[in-house]
């Protein structure tokens, strides 16, 4: 409501004295949900709150002489043919959208809930939405409204003034060493160097329209996406997404102590026997595609909806393993079908987004619940459903540019979930690789800084994460480089299968049973206008024996 208010009253005050454009409001707005996940806008830093200044009643007139000048916009009682104290009705005569040098009149016209001749409530809640909207694009740096005279007594003119930022964007950089093992029948192991970028243009000839790709490049993997966007499609509420996908990669099974069925194996001295591996590798294509289609919803929420297949390709894969597991040896289960198989599956998302500034936020909140939905009904070979669910928040400190955050993480895959659904260790772990396009880079098991039954963990059905994350703003700016922060994150995570919640693993006992690890980081984030970067220093630490 107090977007709302001063949205209403900068209105109001703009007719009184013939403003052309009003100032940003001065309450601090709550920003809605960009129009991708994966691409982070600026939004204005909201200054402090002004008070409640009192409304006239309504905007002065002025006269109409010689019959060139046009006439204060006033409220017209002839709206919809009754008349309301309380709420002023305007005629709106036109949109005009000015600022903008790149991006086509037309598409910004778009995302505007108004035509002319209809009434224009001066309350009316889609107009603090229409500049969240707009801001959420990533395609201005500032967006401001404003109302002007019309033509004739009791009709205006919305104007739209846009500040243009840079829409070309790098979403991200990954760059490392990560430890693999080119097949089963390999001894030796060696960190190899790794490369992943994601660039994307978020406003592609000022179309609206966003493209984007990602690619990876190492050693033993490869992989790479193109994805085409418009958040607002035809003009639309809706918006509407594809993307094609192509990896070519290898999956590690086991922990250094895997028994593998190798075929024409020759052993050389001192080498392990045949049948003796550090693990299982399992070696695959996948290709395929996404469509889908989003909306944003009231009060800084959206809805997403997405169809996803894929066909997923055997080229490697040991007949048979085993490994140690706790006290016990048990097969190995590669989660994945022999030959060719089809993933299909419905994806259903919905997102909060209040972030003062999802580049470097300092304050508002992240919120995320998505569904996966694969069945033989879509065509899928595979029957399962994973849930996942995260929870971030900002505190602005006392002190001068210091920020808490606060994280939750849950996730469950229940049914037969491919094993690039579940949940792994690279996922929860900030000490070894992420994964990149779904691309598990590293073969290593959980560093293990509690002694307990992590070791045993590597892509689950079940995961959970809560983090703490302290932030010290070393530079602060406007121009190229808007923000340079130092930030220390100490978190808590855990894997299982269901199966673990009802039958500990045999070899440990008490506390040690429960597969709960530690995990932090310590780097630098910096803000540019192409993106921003951050330099973590934890996977190095990992490959040390903490």
């Amino acid at each position: 409501m107090a977007g709302r208010r001063a949205v209403t009253l900068g209105l109001w005050w703009a007719l009184a004295f013939a403003s052309p454009v009003r100032a940003d409001p001065p309450d601090e707005p709550t920003a809605p949900p960009g129009a991708d996940a994966d691409v982070a806008p600026e939004r204005d830093a909201a200054p402090e709150d002004a008070p409640d200044a009192a409304a006239p009643e309504d905007a002065p007139a002025t006269s109409d002489a010689d019959g060139g000048a046009p006439e204060d916009a006033e409220r017209d009682d002839s709206v919809d043919g009754e008349e309301d104290d309380e709420t002023p009705a305007y005629q709106l005569e036109r949109v005009d959208v000015r600022g903008n040098g790149r991006t086509d009149t037309g598409v910004i016209r778009g995302y505007v809930p108004f035509r002319p001749g209809e009434p224009l409530d001066l309350e009316d809640p889609r107009l603090d939405a229409l500049r969240w909207r707009l801001l959420g694009t990533g395609w201005f740096e500032e967006v401001r409204l404003g109302i002007e005279r019309g033509s004739r007594r009791g009709r205006v003119v919305l104007v739209v003034q846009v500040v243009e930022r840079n829409t070309f964007v790098i979403q991200s950089i990954a760059l490392g060493l990560s430890e693999g093992l080119l097949n089963s029948g390999a001894v030796d192991s060696e960190a190899q160097p790794y490369f992943g970028i994601s660039v994307a243009e978020v406003n592609l000839f000022g179309t609206g329209v966003s493209l984007e790709a990602t690619a990876l490049l190492s050693l033993f993997q490869q992989g790479g996406r193109l994805r085409l966007g418009q958040a607002s499609f035809l003009g639309g509420d809706w918006g509407l997404t594809g993307s094609l996908f192509f990896n070519n990669g290898r999956e590690f099974f086991g922990n250094d102590d895997v028994l593998v069925a190798l075929d024409d194996c020759v052993r050389e001295p001192g080498e392990l026997p045949c049948e003796a591996a550090r693990n299982a590798v399992l070696e695959y294509r996948r290709y395929g595609g996404t469509i889908g289609t989003g909306v944003d919803l009231a009060d800084a929420w959206r809805f997403t909806l997405d169809w996803h297949f894929e066909v997923l390709e055997m080229v490697d894969r040991p007949a048979a393993a085993s490994h140690r597991r706790g006290l016990e040896i048990v097969p190995i289960d590669f989660h994945v079908h022999d030959g060719l198989s089809y993933v299909s599956t419905l994806v259903l998302g919905v997102s909060l987004d209040e972030r003062d500034n999802p580049g470097l936020p300092t304050s508002g909140r992240h919120v995320f619940v998505d569904a996966d939905l694969g069945t033989q009904l879509i065509g899928s070979s595979y029957d399962f459903v994973r849930v996942r669910a995260g929870w971030r928040e900002w505190f602005r400190l006392p002190e001068a540019h210091h920020t808490l955050r606060l994280g939750l993480f849950v996730g469950a895959a229940v049914g037969d979930a491919p094993f690039f659904y579940r949940f792994y260790v690279a996922d929860m772990s900030d000490l070894i690789p992420a994964r990149v396009l779904e691309l598990n880079l590293d073969r290593r098991a959980p560093p293990n800084l509690l002694g307990t039954a992590i070791r045993e963990m590597r892509a689950q059905e079940l995961a959970g994460r809560v983090d703490v994350e302290y932030s010290i703003w070393l530079y602060e700016g406007r121009d190229e480089v808007r923000g340079l922060v130092l930030y220390g994150l100490l978190g808590a995570y855990a894997l299982l299968d269901r199966a673990d919640l009802s039958v500990a693993i045999a070899g440990y006992e008490g506390a040690a049973r429960a597969p709960i690890d530690l995990t932090f980081d310590v780097g630098l984030r910096l803000d540019t206008i192409v993106g921003v970067f951050q330099l973590g220093f934890s996977t190095l630490l990992g490959f040390i024996q903490l």
